[in-house]
């Protein structure tokens, strides 16, 4: 037979020929080798000790059945060897009645005795040689290495395959995470994080054992798993638990499941998983939960709050935070005189609207961002006070709000200076108010803080006076020029007698300070009416006027001052 010359680069493929006759193996060996490589062994047990040590070299075995530990043997025991099961069969026989045994054992493809064709026999090894290495590329593309489940892609495409198989099975989507993992392998090794994820592995394997679904690997550490709904994960945590435990000891490592329950099969598969991932991430800093269940209404709400902090420095470069200004109007004559105006923060958003301060506010201030918005305000406050005093050639004072991140901020006062010294602006004429909490909270530092504020020129006020625990030792300690009573304080006057004369103590604790004493959330006459009567300095609120935008608060400047 002329075989084909190879080049001197390609590698040949090594076949095992196994046979308990010498003349068969050497007519195998006479036809494959100007091909492959021929390896031979004489029986099941010799076969079997060639593959178990030279697997990674053998592309294909074409085997005997009837032998000394015959070629069923062999089979039956590839069936419980992962990686012989890798490597293709063909059984080389004479009688068709041992087929259907054979192809039920894992048999590939079968070669007709006697060998009365040659190229034939080359012909079918090559190609099923071809197809085993497509099929294992694919696996290798398509599977995590260390697991052998599914990757994200592949999962997928499997879970959409399972929903066609099983149309009417409920189903659920499950994410399981190892709490700081990324951290585990810092500290105990890569080798040690990889017995955590093959602890959970084996555990998963068994599980969908007695389970129909399917299992993929995401990332360091997260698994995702779609299934047949269950109505509790609780056994399922207990046993991740358990095998993890029983691999590391007392280390304390822990996992956290995100469970989306019901999936709705029209949806994109991506979707449900990033939804599952993210509720197992909401257990990331909860130590006392370890299992989450996805609900819609908490997730749209989450998924919001994660949209205001992306477009919080665009909003910031497209000037989307607009100041509005709250007046405030001076009592002691007979019409209420208008004086000067808190900056209140409003967001208008193309996106999302008008954003409530309620809303971002205090989200800013958890997530590190308040600083820079208080500076944008801080800056464009006295932006404002310059212009007018060109446009109009008045002074009107202002108050701003500092945050309690201000008050560790180590240039806020400097940077405050700038601000207002670029503008021409008096410092007297710049206020800043503090809340009580932020005194309440670490009264040293805010100390510090003011006396630095007052000693360059600016008035302190403090906010929200009487909606925390130690108002009057905020008095005594706190430095201040202006005192405001809290809105709630005032709104409660009208159901409760005791609350007139806590405004009133108030009012007179302000006058023997020799500060000036400002109402917030004033919105009746009655109230009104009262705070004049008992000697409140200022008051601001819709009784008189709502905040209002630049424009409108020009107007109101050329209506009262001009």
């Amino acid at each position: 037979m002329k075989g084909k010359r190879h080049s001197l680069f390609e590698i040949k493929k090594t076949i095992l020929v196994v046979d308990d006759e010498p003349i068969n193996r050497e007519i195998l060996s006479a036809i494959l080798s100007n091909d492959f490589n021929v390896l031979k062994a004489e029986d099941g047990k010799e076969a079997i000790d060639i593959l178990l040590k030279e697997e990674q070299k053998i592309d294909l075995v074409l085997l005997d059945v009837f032998m000394p530990y015959d070629g069923r043997e062999v089979l039956k025991d590839r069936q419980q060897n992962r990686k012989l099961k890798k490597i293709p069969f063909i059984v080389c026989t004479s009688d068709k009645n041992i087929e259907e045994e054979c192809f039920h054992l894992g048999v590939n493809d079968f070669v007709k005795k006697p060998y009365e064709n040659p190229d034939i026999i080359v012909a079918r090894i090559k190609r099923m040689i071809e197809l085993y290495e497509d099929r294992s590329i694919l696996k290798e593309v398509e599977r995590e290495k260390l697991t052998n489940f599914y990757n994200r892609e592949f999962f997928k495409k499997y879970s959409q395959q399972f929903d066609s198989l099983y149309p009417d099975l409920k189903k659920d989507m499950i994410a399981i995470s190892v709490n700081r993992f990324r951290l585990i392998n810092e500290l105990y090794g890569r080798a040690f994080g990889d017995k955590v994820l093959l602890a959970i592995t084996e555990t998963l394997n068994k599980c969908l054992e007695n389970c129909r679904g399917i299992v993929g690997k995401d990332g360091g550490s997260t698994f995702i798993i779609y299934a047949e709904h269950h109505d509790s994960y609780e056994e399922l945590f207990n046993k991740l638990a358990s095998s993890i435990n029983n691999v590391v000891g007392d280390i304390g490592i822990s996992i956290r499941l995100g469970v989306y329950p019901f999936v709705d099969q029209s949806m994109d598969k991506e979707i449900v998983i990033e939804r599952t991932e993210s509720t197992a991430d909401s257990l990331s800093n909860d130590y006392t939960k370890n299992i989450a269940i996805y609900n819609e209404e908490k997730q749209a709400k989450t998924l919001h709050i994660e949209e205001l902090i992306d477009s919080f420095q665009q909003a910031l470069e497209e000037e989307q935070f607009k100041l509005f200004f709250q007046p405030k109007y001076k009592i002691k004559g007979d019409k209420p005189e208008f004086v000067s105006a808190e900056v209140l923060i409003r967001w208008i958003s193309p996106k999302f609207g008008f954003v409530n301060p309620g809303e971002f506010i205090n989200l800013f201030e958890e997530n590190g961002l308040i600083g820079q918005l208080d500076s944008y305000i801080l800056e464009k406050a006295a932006k404002y006070m310059g212009e007018w005093k060109k446009k109009y050639g008045l002074l009107i004072p202002l108050s701003v709000n500092l945050s309690r991140v201000d008050i560790y901020r180590p240039t806020l006062v400097e940077d405050i200076i700038r601000f207002v010294d670029s503008n021409d602006i008096p410092h007297s004429a710049y206020n800043l108010e503090i809340t009580e909490s932020a005194y309440v909270e670490d009264a040293k530092e805010v100390i510090s803080v003011v006396n630095k504020i007052r000693n360059s020129g600016f008035k302190v006020e403090i906010d929200d006076f009487g909606s925390g625990y130690s108002s009057f030792n905020t008095l005594i300690d706190l430095p201040f020029d202006v005192l405001k009573i809290d809105m709630q304080i005032i709104k409660s006057m009208d159901r409760s007698e005791k609350v007139k004369e806590i405004i009133k103590m108030i009012i007179n604790l302000s006058k023997t300070m020799e500060a000036v004493t400002v109402a917030e959330g004033v919105e009746t006459a009655d109230h009104y009416a009262f705070l004049k009567e008992n000697g409140c300095d200022v008051v601001q609120g819709y009784y008189l006027s709502r905040p209002l935008s630049l424009a409108d608060f020009e107007k109101l400047i050329e209506k009262d001052l001009m």
